[in-house]
């Protein structure tokens, strides 16, 4: 039997991350910080050897990737891209409060696409798409060990799905670039 490694990163941390804003699909790069903190940590921990990285094809991933893997070019799997806040993408909750749609989107127990934003059904119906595109990728091409940089909402979601112990989205939560 073989068995195949799926290591998943969450990528480091931009200037949009440090102001509190809410950031999705909004394609950013990694601020100084952010390069900064990876690179202690390269320098500071053991990342698994991989035979190939998987990357939502946003910058804040993709330089993560060139960071900890700097002689990989990762694959591109536009279907992990983070969840799109829509209306309230770039902004804070002091920019949003206030606002009837932020209200209603917080009553809710942001369950509700915001204003232009993903539906989470469907944003949970992509991700899953997209890691079953990169567990059979790596099946057909007899790849038994890879990264996943991703966003923190994808690898929430993928970990309550498919991890154990089962629980919560929030309790599988990861620091930028582990």
């Amino acid at each position: 039997m073989v068995t195949y490694k799926l290591y998943m990163i969450r990528p480091g941390i931009t200037e949009a991350n440090l102001d509190g804003r809410y950031v999705g699909s909004t394609d950013l790069p990694l601020c100084r910080e952010g390069k900064e903190a990876l690179k202690k940590l390269v320098k500071t921990r053991e990342y698994p050897n991989v035979g190939r990285v998987y990357s939502p094809p946003l910058l804040r991933c993709t330089e993560t990737a060139s960071i900890i893997y700097p002689e990989m070019k990762p694959v591109l799997v536009d279907k992990l891209r983070e969840y799109s806040f829509g209306a309230f993408e770039n902004k804070t909750v002091a920019d949003l409060a206030g606002t009837e749609a932020f209200q209603a989107w917080s009553d809710s127990g942001m369950r509700d696409a915001p204003p232009g934003g993903e539906d989470k059904v469907l944003f949970r119906h992509r991700c899953e798409e997209g890691f079953r595109w990169v567990l059979e990728d790596m099946m057909r091409s007899k790849m038994t060990s890879a990264a996943l940089i991703c966003h923190s909402g994808i690898m929430m979601n993928l970990l309550a799905q498919y991890g154990y112990p089962k629980q919560e989205p929030l309790r599988w939560k990861a620091s930028p670039g582990e």
